[in-house]
């Protein structure tokens, strides 16, 4: 099974990647295990790149889980390359290298470099091609990556493919060995392809360069040229190739007669066919990465919370003994008195401990009174010892029987303590362990595959909403969307608004049939479009919005004045709709797909939707209405508050589904400005 990219592979999607990103630019860089997410912002609307440290490189249309914390690298990363447009992409002299060309602040040229061998890097170098950050940086024999130090290409493997003629060709094919490994070892082409001009030319792979006849020459030149317009001029005709068994064999940009006899699934591009043929590979590892280790975390705490539940019982032991001791001396006070004093005078008298404990054996065999409970004497620490049902009791030779009841009495105390405070660590690791159950719990309900993104329709790019009385309405999110709908979507049925004021949305009201807009949608549309104004970011109540008909609007502006982008010409009446309100209701939908795994029939992927309250309130399950307020959230901060309101309120077998609910689409829906939840149901 395909794993990685071949130079080919690269050569093939960099074609398209250069079609499909060139212009936009980047809003966001994650990383999720060994693949590196990149949210780029494109006139066809946002998309998202993800790389394989040492494999591939293609758009995705799957959800991957993001984590919540960036490494050090991906702040850094982010810091350089935020906002940066894309000038173009490009592969390096048909080798596994591949470079995004960016400007910077300045206008100049960065590259940002992967590299998808050896274990994959990333390198961002200046227009200088000194290096800026890197992934990995590496002392090589032939070359360095390092800080601040210039960016050298690896050395070429092998002649370049699409540039050997046929005098070069012979010279490489003269070799005392089999021709598919002449070409694999020569040329950089990967093995398959090798492969794949021995079988265009009717060759055995294993014949000998050298023995090759003329004719022979000949065919496999021809093989090899036709290989070669294949991948330079031919129409992409990506797929997978699936075996009898319905198993994955590879991903090619164009046919190969080595696969002939297969199974194949065609798609509209190679990055639809690469996204579709990794993601299988990529689900299971990216799901079970993501799980937070909850067996070993929840092990951890258990063996901790044994470990207490043990000293807990230790400590309730020894405060019980430590006052059975104490009670003990205070009843056997005089005799145990007596004891000590027939210790220290014979000591004071010059008898050594050994010699005092001799005696004291005696004594006690010989049923001497005070002598009943004497075990032994400690010299080093001038301890007696009283042996007391079995249980140790240590006196201390020099204080009296009272400071020694005392101390006992205190040990006893400091266990007691110790309880307390151990009961209160047992209660704190219980509520990890049933956190961390939960959580495991809740994780066990997520979906556990790579669920892919609904195709978006034409509108979805703008704002948008459909009314109460299922009219379209768009609107602009900028100054290049506004121009867009200006140029693309206004037809003369369509009523078209916008506010005095600069900073608004040219918002059109789609009118296919011609009939006479309701009143409710006039309204609802002029809500809309004053909420994504200018309005909602200085904490206006209400403004004023009007509409005119398309033939109104004009980007021809008088002799010697000039129109920005994103500006228009109004000639003729306006008609006002006054006090329209800086409200808005974020509705939760869902979208109900055909699953691509055997454990579920269908996927319910969550979107978000916004406009005012009634319409919102007639399509979606769940809303929570916002505001404007300068004392606020912020818009990612807001957007967290929703997907959470989400998560709590919808019902418990569509929450797996809210999960995969996008922050960043949320954001996508929200005003600028400071906003605050109203209320939700």
């Amino acid at each position: 099974m395909k794993r990685t990219f071949s130079n080919i592979d690269c050569y093939a999607i960099t074609r398209e990647l250069d079609q499909f990103l060139s212009g936009g630019s980047i809003s966001n860089i994650y990383e999720v295990e060994d693949l590196l997410i990149f949210k780029i912002n494109t006139s066809d609307g946002n998309r998202n790149l993800i790389i394989k440290k040492d494999s591939r490189i293609n758009l995705t249309h799957y959800d991957y889980p993001i984590p919540k914390y960036p490494s050090q690298y991906i702040r850094s990363l982010r810091t350089q390359l935020r906002n940066r447009r894309i000038l173009s992409i490009r592969q390096f002299n048909l080798d596994r290298i591949i470079i995004f060309e960016l400007n910077n602040e300045n206008g100049e040229p960065w590259k940002f470099i992967i590299e998808l061998f050896s274990k994959g890097n990333y390198i961002l170098v200046d227009d200088r091609d000194i290096t800026i950050v890197a992934k990995r940086y590496l002392k090589l024999r032939n070359r360095n990556i390092l800080p601040k130090k210039k960016y050298d290409f690896p050395e070429s493997y092998g002649e370049n493919f699409l540039e050997i003629n046929r005098d070069q060709f012979n010279e490489i094919i003269n070799d005392e060995t089999e021709i598919v490994r002449i070409l694999a070892r020569k040329v950089n082409i990967a093995g398959t392809y090798s492969e794949e001009i021995c079988h265009r030319s009717d060759l055995e792979k294993d014949l000998i360069g050298s023995q090759l006849s003329e004719t022979q020459k000949n065919d496999l030149y021809q093989a090899f040229r036709d290989l070669r317009n294949d991948l330079m001029f031919s129409e992409i005709h990506a797929h997978i190739v699936i075996d009898d068994k319905g198993n994955q064999i590879s991903v090619l940009p164009f046919e190969l007669k080595l696969y002939d006899n297969f199974n194949k699934k065609d798609y509209p591009s190679f990055n639809r066919a690469v996204d579709d043929y990794f993601s299988k590979i990529d689900s299971e590892r990216v799901i079970e990465s993501s799980d937070g280790n909850f067996k070993e975390k929840i092990a951890s705490q258990e063996k901790i919370l044994k470990n207490q539940t043990e000293y807990l019982e230790e400590l309730k032991e020894k405060s019980k003994e430590y006052y059975s001791y104490g009670d003990f001396i205070y009843a056997h006070f005089q005799s145990l008195e007596k004891l000590l004093n027939v210790i220290r005078d014979a000591k004071a008298k010059g008898y050594s401990w050994e010699q005092i404990d001799e005696k004291l054996q005696k004594a006690k065999i010989e049923g001497m009174s005070g002598t009943e409970n004497f075990d032994r004497i400690v010299p080093s620490t001038k301890q007696v010892v009283l042996k007391v049902n079995g249980s140790e009791i240590y006196l201390d030779i020099y204080k009296s029987i009272g400071d020694n009841a005392s101390m006992i009495y205190s040990r006893g105390k400091k266990s007691k303590d110790k309880i307390e405070g151990t009961k209160k660590a047992i209660e704190k690791t219980q509520t990890k362990i049933k956190k961390l159950q939960d959580e495991r719990d809740a994780f066990e309900k997520k979906i556990d595959f790579l669920v892919k993104k609904p195709e978006k329709k034409w509108y979805e790019k703008y704002r948008w909403f459909k009314s109460s009385d299922d009219y379209l309405v768009i609107g602009g999110r900028d100054a290049s969307s506004n121009e867009a709908i200006f140029r693309k979507y206004m037809e003369p049925n369509d009523l078209v608004l916008h506010t005095n004021f600069p900073g608004s949305p040219l918002a059109v009201i789609k009118n296919p049939e011609d009939e006479s807009i309701p009143d409710p949608t006039l309204r609802e549309a002029a809500d809309f479009v004053v909420s994504y104004s200018q309005a909602w970011k200085e904490n206006w109540g209400v403004a004023d919005v009007f509409y005119v008909t398309p033939n109104q609007v004009s980007k021809s502006p008088p002799s010697g004045e000039y129109i920005p982008k994103g500006s228009f010409m109004i000639e003729g009446k306006k008609n006002f709709i006054r006090n329209a309100k800086t409200e808005l209701a974020i509705g939760l939908i869902f979208e109900k797909m055909k699953a691509n795994v055997e454990e579920y029939e269908y996927v319910f992927y969550p979107k978000v939707i916004a406009a005012p309250l009634t319409p919102i309130k007639n399509q979606s399950i769940k809303y929570i209405r916002i505001i404007p307020s300068r004392s606020g959230s912020s818009k990612g901060d807001l957007a967290k508050k929703i997907k959470n309101k989400f998560l709590k309120e919808v019902a418990d077998e569509k929450r797996r589904w809210v999960e995969l609910l996008s922050l960043d689409d949320i954001i996508l829906v929200l005003p600028n400005g400071h906003s605050q939840i109203k209320n939700s149901s």
